[in-house]
C-alpha cells in the first residue's frame, strides 16, 4: 500500500512539474523581452547616424530603464541622448523620460505581448507616441510620433538588431 501512494505522489509531482513548465512555456513574455543592447542606423533628421538603445533592469524589481542614444555616423558625436526609467505596477507602466534637449516627460505605457507603446508628455506640452515592438524575425522596430497642431506625425522609424552594429 505504501509504494502504491509513493508511486501516486510521483506521478502527480511530474504531472504538476509538466503542466508547469508548459504554462512557463507558453507564457507572454513582459517587456523584459526588450531587454539588451539593440543597434541600428538611422537618420536623424537628415544626417546619417546610428541609433543604440539599451534595456536592463532598474534599481527596483518593478522597475526596467532604457537608455537611447543618436550618434553622428561619421564621427561618433552624440546628436540627442535620452533615458527613461518604467515602473511595471499590476495593470500598468509608467514612469519618465529625460533627455538632451533638457525635456523631462511623462510616461504612460502598456505591453501587448509583443509590443510596449509608451506616450509622453503632457496635455498643452509637447506630447508624443513610441511604439517598440518585437519581430519575428529577432529584430526590434521602433516608431515614434509627435502631435501636432495638424495631429500625430511621425518623426522616426528605425529596425535595430540585438548587439548589432
Amino acid at each position: 500500500m505504501r509504494s502504491t501512494n509513493t508511486l501516486g505522489g510521483i506521478l502527480f509531482s511530474l504531472l504538476v512539474v509538466t503542466s508547469s513548465q508548459a504554462l512557463a512555456d507558453d507564457a507572454t513574455p513582459g517587456p523584459d523581452a526588450l531587454f539588451g543592447e539593440w543597434r541600428g542606423d538611422c537618420d536623424a533628421w537628415g544626417t546619417d547616424a546610428h541609433c543604440e538603445l539599451d534595456w536592463e533592469s532598474g534599481l527596483h524589481t518593478d522597475q526596467f530603464t532604457v537608455r537611447y542614444a543618436i550618434l553622428n555616423a561619421n564621427t561618433g558625436d552624440g546628436i540627442f541622448l535620452g533615458a527613461g526609467v518604467y515602473r511595471q505596477a499590476e495593470n500598468h507602466i509608467d514612469g519618465y523620460w529625460s533627455d538632451s534637449s533638457d525635456a523631462i516627460h511623462p510616461l504612460s505605457a502598456s505591453w501587448d505581448g509583443a509590443a510596449l507603446t509608451t506616450h509622453w508628455g503632457t496635455v498643452g506640452s509637447a506630447q508624443g507616441r513610441t511604439v517598440y515592438r518585437l519581430n519575428e524575425d529577432g529584430s526590434l522596430r521602433v516608431i515614434d510620433w509627435a502631435l501636432s497642431d495638424e495631429g500625430w506625425r511621425q518623426f522616426m522609424d528605425v529596425v535595430y538588431g540585438r548587439g548589432a552594429d
